[in-house]
């Protein structure tokens, strides 16, 4: 597994705390994507961007799963990230059902310990590490 700079996550996190949820500019995958970026140099799934929209507009989960040739959320992290067991180590991507959601039916933050920071309607929330659902690292 690479090591994140988690310093630059720290510092990244500290920065854009006060940002909510905006829909093509700080949504959940733009944050964690940024958050990665942040501490390897580089977005888990750069190439993502600007795919899982059109015309302004979120594609709807059919749609979705015919672009990224996937069925669900997981089989397509599956392509960018390895899943880890347990509890996920801090820079991890993580899901919940916890945080707000959108089309995707999880929404997508980053281990922090013991929490992990979701974006919520103002400003970066932190939910308990154990309304994680999933974890996933870079290889």
């Amino acid at each position: 597994m690479k090591q994140p700079n988690l310093d630059a996550l720290n510092d990244y996190i500290r920065a854009n705390r006060d940002y909510g949820f905006q829909w093509h500019t700080n949504d959940c995958f733009i944050f964690t994507n940024n958050c990665f970026r942040a501490m390897y140099g580089i977005g888990y799934a750069d190439d993502w961007l600007c795919k899982y929209t059109e015309n302004g507009m979120y594609l709807s989960r059919e749609k979705l799963r015919k672009r990224f040739g996937a069925n669900t959320l997981y089989e397509a992290l599956k392509t960018k990230l390895t899943r880890v067991d347990g509890v996920p180590p801090r820079g991890s991507l993580v899901t919940t059902k916890a945080a707000r959601r959108w089309v995707i039916n999880d929404a997508l933050g980053i281990s922090i310990g013991s929490s992990a920071v979701f974006l919520g309607k103002q400003s970066l929330e932190a939910l308990p590490i154990e309304t994680i659902t999933s974890g996933w690292v870079l290889e």
